[in-house]
């Protein structure tokens, strides 16, 4: 029986936790498709805990518990192959005296930009592989950045900024290479 689910017995009676009402359950096909549609959610745009206090980023706890539900959604679905790709935290503002003297120096010259922070993760895994810092000049539309994938380091870089803070974060994510051998390599 390829669509039971056997719960294990060693739920905690004394428990605040869900308990199950039957030791043998089944799921359907589209409410193990919503599972995992929900976790793939929670894995990209959920964060519990604050990085260096610039961003935000998956506790330990959170991770496990993803790790487990990934493991049940494993034996229900027959998931694709995905490419690995990076995408980022919800970006946070910053100040000055936090951000890489670097960025301040390539922005010493402009009258007020905006600093902001974003945790860059690898997909499908999750797996937190850098930041990047960027400084907004609203007056001239540039934006520079300094993204740090992996113990390595850009220069700091201008460009265009984007329509929305977002589309410019993702012109520098989108720039960082993805290469199997060496893992990433930051060249925004």
């Amino acid at each position: 029986m390829g669509d039971v689910i056997y719960l294990e017995d060693d739920t905690d009676d004394c428990s605040d936790e869900p308990k199950p009402k039957a030791a043998t359950m089944t799921i359907s096909g589209s409410d193990a498709i919503a599972l995992s549609e929900f976790v793939r959610h929670v894995d990209m745009r959920c964060y519990d805990e604050r990085f260096k206090d610039r961003g935000m980023m998956k506790s330990s706890a959170l991770r496990n518990h993803l790790d487990r539900v990934r493991q049940i959604l494993d034996t229900l679905l027959d998931y694709p192959e995905f490419e690995p790709f990076y995408y980022w935290s919800p970006p946070s503002e910053m100040p000055a005296d936090q951000v890489e003297p670097e960025l301040i120096s390539a922005v010493a010259d402009r009258l007020e930009v905006a600093f902001h922070c974003v945790g860059i993760y690898l997909a499908p895994d999750s797996i937190h592989v850098g930041s990047l810092e960027l400084a907004i000049d609203d007056e001239t539309g540039e934006a520079c950045g300094i993204v740090s994938v992996q113990g390595m380091t850009s220069a700091a870089t201008w460009t265009k900024a984007g329509r929305s803070l977002d589309e410019t974060i993702g012109t520098f994510v989108n720039a960082i290479s993805i290469n199997e051998e060496g893992g990433a390599e930051p060249s925004a």
